[in-house]
């Protein structure tokens, strides 16, 4: 039995015989060409002519006119309704109004034909099937309107939803290019960071080497005050070493001195207090490693400290140290010595700065010794290479407020060679400069240490005797006028001897004030050339 036609209401409608097999036959053939039809749709997506506008949308009709083929020949009665709404309204809302109405138009035409056409032939068999043909179209009208009212309903949900979505679209948009533009931003930012990183770094390492140069140049503005201010070599060696101690912040300075003769280093100054510590390190100042630093110009740099290797430290706590040689082009002065009690105190940028503060100090001590040097040569008679009037009037003020100061006697002595022209006139000036040269000698071998002898004036001498009173000044003077008596001085062919005339006075016994001095000696002179010359005058005691 088979059921077709499209019966609308009730689903029902039964034939026989010869109208069941025409039904059956197109039946099978609507599926059997619906089945032909998806596979040959299957290959023509998988050809890609679906790209094509024209084909695709042939595609789309025929695919709704094969559904609709199929459900009216499909025995599911008032279902087809509802079946075909559903997909209807599902494209009306997902692909639009023009799918949704095409859908529906053709589905309905095609229903209506069909339907038409079964009615019409049961129709023309039974005259009362032409009511029951109207009923079936005016529901059919109904339905398909409700439809269009829900085409309608569903076109404007798409519109709202695609407005939605154009709207999600837009937002998405520009909330990509918000994203792109935070993104170029991120990556300028960065890149501003890098920059400013970089140049922070750049800045670190210009404030390092700023602060290095700002310490350098404190420790050499240091200096040259200290050498400006300070004229005495030994004081200028103690502010030095108190410069090496506030800059390199240590705990022990020492500055040892190195002594060519001997070929041996003595501490000089220091910051060392404690007795025990500054006899270790003064007794083993000379052990070879310094000795050798010294020869070699070498640096040490030591930051664990072995008591074994550096004896000069046994006892005393001390684990860092650096020694920095003081050598100038000229000669080597000695070491400049600092240490710490902390291990590893100390590195290469300490180094560098201890060795430009050594470099200065031996520029320092080069300059105090040609200054000495200069300052002595100064004070000398460049022929007999004693002091000179100027000179010895300073030592003499000195010493004369020391003698009063301190309660001692003072006595001075002035004398002059005996007929000394007859010696440049017989044979020149070339041999009366040797007499006065050999006649120094001679007397200066005879005093001591502590005596002053300068040249006053041509042939005539001064002597400052400290600490002697006038007897004892007289004895010593006679023993020196003995002795020029008795000295020869012989040039190839010419031998000669001299005699000297002294006069002598004497602080306090002879005079109170250091010019009474001077003129009192000088008056003895006189006494002794008019008492017929190589003999030895005293000036008047104060109580005579």
């Amino acid at each position: 039995m088979y059921v077709g036609g499209n019966v609308l209401l009730t689903g029902t409608s039964l034939v026989t015989g010869r109208e069941a097999q025409t039904a059956l036959l197109w039946n099978t053939g609507v599926f059997s060409a619906a089945i032909i039809i998806c596979f040959v749709r299957m290959w023509m997506f998988n050809k890609g002519l679906f790209a094509n506008r024209a084909l695709y949308l042939a595609d789309k009709f025929i695919f709704l006119f094969i559904v609709a083929l199929i459900l009216n020949f499909s025995n599911i009665g008032s279902w087809f309704y509802f079946g075909i709404s559903i997909p209807i309204l599902v494209m009306t809302f997902v692909k639009g109004p023009r799918i949704g109405y095409t859908a529906l138009a053709i589905s309905f035409f095609m229903n209506l034909f069909l339907s038409a056409a079964a009615s019409l032939t049961a129709f023309s068999k039974n005259a009362a099937l032409g009511v029951d043909f109207r009923l079936k179209l005016s529901f059919i009208l109904a339905v398909y309107i409700f439809y269009y009212i829900a085409v309608l309903l569903f076109s404007q949900l798409h519109k709202c939803g695609l407005e939605s979505e154009i709207e999600n679209v837009t937002d998405i948009e520009q909330l990509e290019e918000k994203c792109l533009k935070l993104e170029s931003s991120w990556e300028d930012i960065k890149q501003e960071y890098d920059r400013l990183n970089s140049s922070a770094g750049i800045l670190e390492e210009s404030n390092k080497s700023l602060s290095k140069s700002i310490a350098e140049f404190y420790t050499l503005h240091q200096i040259s005050q200290a050498i400006g201010s300070v004229l005495d070599i030994r004081e200028l060696l103690k502010r030095l070493n108190d410069i090496i101690l506030g800059v390199m912040g240590v705990s022990y300075s020492t500055i040892i001195l190195y002594d060519e003769n001997i070929n041996r280093l003595k501490v000089n100054t220091t910051n060392i207090t404690n007795i025990n510590e500054l006899a270790t390190i003064t007794d083993n100042i000379n052990s070879g490693i310094l000795l050798e630093a010294l020869n070699y110009g070498k640096t040490i740099l030591e930051n664990n400290v072995d008591y074994m290797q550096y004896i000069f430290t046994c006892g005393r706590d001390i684990n860092s140290l650096i020694c920095v040689p003081l050598i100038t082009s000229s000669r080597k002065y000695g070491l400049v010595l600092v240490e710490h009690k902390y291990n590893n105190a100390f590195d290469e940028e300490n180094v560098r700065l201890l060795s430009i503060i050594a470099q200065q100090v031996g520029i320092v001590m080069e300059n105090a010794e040609l200054y000495d040097e200069m300052r002595e040569l100064s004070r000398k008679d460049g022929l007999t290479d004693i002091y000179n009037r100027h000179y010895f009037q300073e030592r003499l003020e000195t010493e004369f407020l020391h003698a009063k100061t301190e309660n001692y006697p003072l006595s001075l002595v002035i004398f002059d060679l005996d007929h000394f022209k007859r010696f440049n006139d017989n044979y020149g000036h070339m041999f009366g400069d040797m007499v006065l040269t050999s006649a120094v000698k001679a007397v200066k071998v005879a005093l001591r240490k502590n005596d002053i002898m300068a040249r006053y004036g041509g042939e005539e001498f001064i002597i400052l005797l400290p600490r002697t009173n006038l007897s004892e000044a007289y004895e010593k003077v006679e023993a020196l006028r003995k002795l020029l008596e008795k000295h020869v001085i012989e040039d190839n062919l010419i031998s000669v001897s001299i005699t000297a005339s002294f006069g002598i006075s004497s602080f306090d016994e002879c005079v109170l004030n250091e010019n009474d001095l001077v003129r009192t000696a000088d008056d003895a002179l006189y006494e002794a050339k008019e008492a017929g010359r190589n003999c030895v005058m005293t000036a008047r005691k104060l109580l005579e």
